[in-house]
């Protein structure tokens, strides 16, 4: 979904979208404009801050929606993804900010741990540039890793895109994946390592205890 896409690791600033030219309608923010030859691009925006969108047909009033079509070429449809994708971000640049990571619990967690434990995430690797490594400042050891991955490698077989995290529980990890608070880990020594999905299945403070476990366990020499 392109709206899903471009505002995927930003907040909507709703004290920002009247002066861009939205208005109210029916409880939701709408901005409509011209973008391409015909067509106007209508996008609004929930008081939650959820954007959705369509393109129509400026004298018929019918929806386009082969600029979704991922497949579908020609100049006309190319053309109108790309207007409509210029809009989106046009939108986004003037009323939102940027998040550090996708999930609201995500960066709740995010916020826990730079509170706690005084570290700040690494983004250490330009082909996976939201990879957030979380360092031990006394043993420079990793202790958590946030990654951003398909469903699939921890669902198999399901589509779409998770964000999660590797933690180091060693002795405890059998304890936290009977209780179906974490999984084998992905990319990570099964035996020391397990992944925590951020989807809100897992309490907060049952995930900040796995934290506190990998910490202290950042503390042990090999």
């Amino acid at each position: 979904m392109l709206e899903k896409e471009v505002f995927k690791r930003k907040t909507v600033l709703l004290d920002r979208l009247e002066k861009f030219g939205f208005i109210r309608e029916n409880g939701n923010f709408v901005y409509e404009r011209k973008i391409y030859e015909g067509m106007i691009a209508k996008v609004k925006i929930s008081p939650l801050g959820e954007v959705t969108g369509e393109v129509y047909d400026e004298d018929f009033k019918e929806p386009y929606v082969n600029y979704r079509v991922e497949s579908a070429t020609g100049a006309f449809v190319v053309g109108v993804r790309n207007a409509y994708l210029a809009l989106l971000n046009e939108i986004a640049a003037a009323v939102t900010e940027t998040k550090l990571y996708m999930g609201g619990q995500t960066n709740r967690i995010n916020s826990f741990i730079c509170e706690k434990y005084g570290v700040k995430p690494e983004f250490m690797w330009k082909k996976f540039p939201h990879f957030g490594v979380y360092r031990n400042d006394a043993t420079k050891k990793w202790f958590a890793i946030i990654m951003d991955i398909g469903r699939g490698k921890v669902f198999p077989g399901e589509q779409g895109e998770i964000e999660v995290m590797n933690l180091k529980l060693d002795d405890n990890a059998e304890e936290y994946l009977k209780q179906g608070a974490a999984h084998p880990s992905y990319h990570m020594n099964h035996k020391s390592w397990v992944t925590v999905v951020f989807d809100d299945g897992v309490p907060d403070e049952t995930i900040k205890e796995m934290i506190e476990i990998s910490f202290q366990n950042s503390f042990k020499k090999k």
